[in-house]
This record gives structure tokens, C-alpha cells and sequence, in this order.
């Protein structure tokens, strides 16, 4: 009975620790830029969870495009 308690207790300790990380939140920060111009353009930053960071973040990151305008998104 004693063990099934520790068992018991580890598992909802487990739990409730991938339910606090699970929930964590990242910042994301995509930077604007344009092949013709060095200088870095507008910059937004936005909290993204963890498990939805790669479709709300780095899969914003955009290919130059036919005036030289891209867009890079990192998680910060």
C-alpha cells in the first residue's frame, strides 16, 4: 500500500510538471529586411506556447521576395 502511494505521488508530481512546461511561453521575434538595404526594418516581437512554437514562429520566416523583402522569425 505504501508503495502504491509513492507511485501515486510521482505520477501526479510528473503530471504537473509537464502541465507547468507544456504551458511555458517564448517569445518569437521576426525582423524585416531587404536585399537592397543593409539596415534592418521593422521588428515585432509576440509570446508564443511551446508546443505551438514552430507553426507560430519560425514557419513565419519568408523567402526574399520579387522587391528583396524578407522576413526572419527566431524564438527568443
Amino acid at each position: 500500500m505504501k508503495r502504491q502511494l509513492q507511485i501515486l505521488t510521482i505520477s501526479i508530481g510528473i503530471l504537473i510538471l509537464q502541465t507547468i512546461t507544456g504551458c511555458k511561453k517564448y517569445t518569437c521575434e521576426c525582423t524585416a529586411y531587404n536585399l537592397n538595404d543593409p539596415a534592418q526594418g521593422a521588428q515585432t516581437n509576440y509570446k508564443v506556447k511551446k508546443r505551438d512554437r514552430d507553426e507560430m514562429c519560425t514557419a513565419k520566416s519568408t523567402q526574399p521576395d520579387i522587391n528583396g523583402n524578407y522576413t526572419t522569425c527566431v524564438i527568443k
